[in-house]
């Protein structure tokens, strides 16, 4: 009887391990799952609908509609064992070079073309892709035949290919300055294989004037999901001093108080990124400070670069600034002990964490990339905004002060982590947050890790 117990307590213990060291709580899960309202154009008018948040954590792929099966029948994880999150992002960047796509410098698929989108569920080890054409999917199978029984590929029909999706959140962009909309964000939206467009405000009126310039842009109504989504807001606010900079750390910049994002290196001497409207856009040669014993600064670095808005439409690609360091060391580590080993591109429906000096480590799920959001920057209504291409994430708490930190992808099983971006601020049920390519793209290439 003993033994039978002890033979029970040890399977218990099994079952335990393989399930809640998987990095993501009941409590995110919860709130991913939670029922938002959306609207579609069906058989000439709008209507309004409701799903789960990350929908595709919440629903068996086979109740999904517009699936067309796995790529493999061998599924790549069971009662015991559980995926490897580093092999599913490797087969991940494996089919993003097989389908040579760019987005944020506008390069599309040549080699799948009738693919629409792409994103995971790290949970299950899952690939879900949109595409309609056979041979799309025997390309895909066969690229990715290296990891069966270690990922699995989810097909789903797509309506529109990725490049049309692209085409028309560029046109879209123009919906951002008719203030009657209140137009909040734009994404070609992977998991949903539709135009995304966020609205501060889902009213009949809008919706009717929504319709009207779809119409004059010649984008089509029926490709088109509306969602209720209120305008981001920038974050300023208020811990210890540190001799050696780290990521999430507190610095004071021009605006006041944020998060550092990360410690670099460039030919080999010592910089850190943050938020750029911890300062004001375009200026650069100003100080930057951290705590420094009771009520007292140092100085920690000068702002070298921060490129300007544009004129005419006050946009930029990415809100984040490049520090230069001055008189103190830098480690690439993480507050209080995530140990930086690089860099990684944001994949829709990843698991990331960030830390920030005021809600500390937080975690959601990405639901958007590159997706072009509007920012109240007068937060006296929506008058006047900044426009940016950002990251989004559901379920991920943040608030003023946070502004800045790291966002990143974390190891089950060790304290290596992965930037994927710099928060920028509060949005919707998540956070926005500025992509690492786009950051390299405006700031320039950096090393983020070294001996």
């Amino acid at each position: 009887m003993r033994w039978k117990l002890l033979g029970v307590l040890l399977l218990g213990l099994l079952i335990l391990s393989s399930f809640g060291s998987a990095g993501i709580g009941n409590s995110d899960k919860d709130k991913a799952c939670r029922l938002v309202r959306y609207w579609v154009f069906e058989n000439g008018r709008w209507v309004e609908k409701s799903e789960s948040r990350v929908w595709w954590y919440c629903q068996e792929p086979e109740k999904v509609k517009g699936f067309m099966g796995f790529a493999f029948r061998e599924m790549p994880y069971g009662l015991f064992k559980r995926p490897d999150v580093g092999v599913l992002h490797q087969a991940v960047r494996d089919l993003t070079g097989l389908m040579g796509i760019d987005e944020l410098h506008g390069e599309f698929s040549a080699n799948l073309p009738s693919y629409g989108g792409m994103f995971i569920n790290e949970e299950k080890g899952l690939i879900f892709v949109y595409v309609k054409d056979e041979k799309d999917r025997e390309k895909i199978k066969q690229a990715l035949e290296k990891y069966r029984g270690k990922v699995n590929i989810v097909f789903l029909k797509s309506k529109y290919n990725f490049e049309e999706l692209l085409k028309w959140k560029e046109k879209a962009r123009e919906l951002f300055r008719i203030k009657e909309l209140e137009v909040t964000m734009l994404d070609a939206d992977e998991a949903h294989n539709t135009l995304t467009i966020g609205l501060a405000d889902v009213t009949p009126e809008k919706l009717q004037l929504l319709e009207n310039e779809l119409e004059k842009i010649g984008i089509p109504k029926e490709a088109v999901k509306i969602e209720k989504r209120k305008p981001g807001m920038p974050t300023l606010s208020p811990t210890d001093k540190f001799d050696t900079l780290i990521g999430g750390i507190k610095i004071t910049a021009p605006r006041g108080s944020c998060t550092l994002g990360f410690t670099s290196k460039i030919n080999g001497e010592d910089y850190f990124v943050t938020a750029a409207h911890c300062a004001e856009f375009g200026v650069t040669g100003e100080p930057v400070y951290q705590p420094w014993g009771i009520g007292s600064w140092r100085k920690v670095g000068t702002i070298i670069k921060n490129p300007p808005l544009s004129s005419n439409f006050p946009s930029r690609l990415t809100d984040s600034m490049l520090v230069k360091v001055s008189g103190r060391d830098i480690d690439h580590r993480v507050y209080s002990n995530w140990n930086v080993i690089g860099t990684a591109e944001s994949y829709v429906g990843a698991y990331v964490c960030k830390m920030g000096i005021t809600t500390y480590t937080t975690c959601g799920y990405i639901t958007e990339t590159h997706s072009s959001i509007g920012i109240d920057r007068d937060k006296d209504g929506y008058t006047d905004y900044w426009l940016f291409d950002v990251g989004i994430t559901c379920c991920m708490d943040s608030d003023e002060g946070d502004s800045g930190a790291p966002v990143f992808y974390k190891s089950y099983y060790t304290n290596d982590i992965s930037i994927v971006g710099i928060l920028n601020g509060k949005y919707y049920d998540g956070i926005y947050y500025s992509e690492i390519d786009g950051i390299f793209s405006e700031l320039g290439n950096m090393e983020v890790s070294w001996s």
